[in-house]
């Protein structure tokens, strides 16, 4: 913390009133010293929290619906059902997370619909896939 408040002392107003808007671009401990020198300058703007508390809700809504999966890559994903393309695609749709930059809350990246297809589509893929390679090696073996 202390190398953000010697980076943050050295900064005009007019720049340290640009960073403390910029939630996304910089860490929260360097935005923390920057709100502290403005404050110590008699500066800091009322509507901070305000809008910091807007883009969460923002972000919340967004990400808790999650985003629908590409039909592309659904469509890869079922042609390669009975290979490791199949199986990562649909690991992929059905359970992968991003997480919050305000909060650091975890939400799955894909919505509902999109998540139980990519499961489907990975336990189909892996169950195709194991019987193949046994299959492949009973064919060998005999």
């Amino acid at each position: 913390m202390e190398q953000f408040t010697a980076i943050v002392k050295k900064k005009t107003n007019p720049e340290l009133l640009k960073m403390v808007y910029e939630f996304t671009v910089w860490s929260p401990e360097m935005l923390q010293a920057v709100q502290n020198e403005l404050e110590r300058r008699d500066a800091l703007p009322k509507d901070i929290d305000e809008k910091k508390q807007e883009l969460i809700r923002k972000e919340d809504e967004e990400l808790s619906t999650g985003k629908e999966a590409s039909a592309m890559g659904v469509i890869a994903g079922w042609i390669c059902v009975t290979g490791l393309l199949g199986i990562y695609i649909g690991y992929q749709y059905g359970y992968s997370k991003r997480r919050s930059v305000y909060t650091q809350k975890v939400y799955y990246t894909y919505n509902e619909s999109s998540r139980k297809n990519g499961q489907t589509l990975f336990f189909a893929s892996t169950i195709l896939s194991v019987v193949a390679i046994i299959y492949t090696i009973a064919k060998v073996m005999s």
